[in-house]
């Protein structure tokens, strides 16, 4: 079991129906580098660096294995072949959210499949089936339509607008930010 401030999850490995989610590790640095060395993921995420080298990758892999993590970092594979498709992660509330919040991306290769969506609910519903809180978030910049979509699979409502500094663009993102509760939540998946 991995226990951390206030989540505690009982799982190390998620599988979806074309996914497991496990966590990263160091040998992953040459995928994650090629995956995410691309400008059309960069621009959707605030803290996504581009280009992106093999320092950045080995600095995140550093970053989200180490003790000091304040959160659940899953490195996205596919069922089958094992192959890196992105990353995702569930996190405790810090100085930019103010409840436990989700994200994820995709290497560009592998969007419009679905792929996001499984990813995205496996970490509501480990939120919600293992912990105690009764609300998360997740956010997207204002003009993502297909997070936008793939948030409101996941039980996701409006809740309020921000703005974030994007380092890439070197320019502040509109972003919508969504609230999934117990109650929506349990929506989206009877739905």
């Amino acid at each position: 079991m991995i226990e951390n401030q206030e989540l505690i999850i009982d799982s190390e490995i998620l599988t979806t129906k074309d996914l497991v989610l496990r966590p990263p590790h160091a040998e992953d640095a040459q995928d994650l580098r090629k995956l995410a060395n691309n400008i059309n993921i960069a621009k959707n995420l605030a803290t996504m660096p581009f280009p992106y080298f093999d320092a950045d990758a080995h600095d995140f892999l550093k970053k989200v294995t180490g003790s000091a993590n304040s959160g659940y970092t899953f490195a996205i594979t596919n069922t089958e072949s094992g192959e890196m498709m992105g990353i995702c992660g569930l996190h405790e509330p810090n100085a930019r959210y103010e409840l436990p919040y989700i994200g994820y991306w995709l290497g560009e290769a592998y969007w419009g499949n679905g792929y996001a969506t499984q990813a995205a609910r496996a970490l509501v519903d480990l939120f919600f089936k293992t912990g105690t809180k009764d609300a998360m978030m997740i956010s997207c910049i204002r003009d993502n339509a297909a997070s936008r979509r793939v948030i409101e699979k996941c039980g996701g409502v409006y809740w309020k607008p921000s703005e974030e500094f994007a380092s890439t663009l070197g320019q502040n993102h509109l972003m919508d930010n969504f609230r999934i509760t117990r109650e929506t939540w349990m929506g989206a998946v009877a739905g």
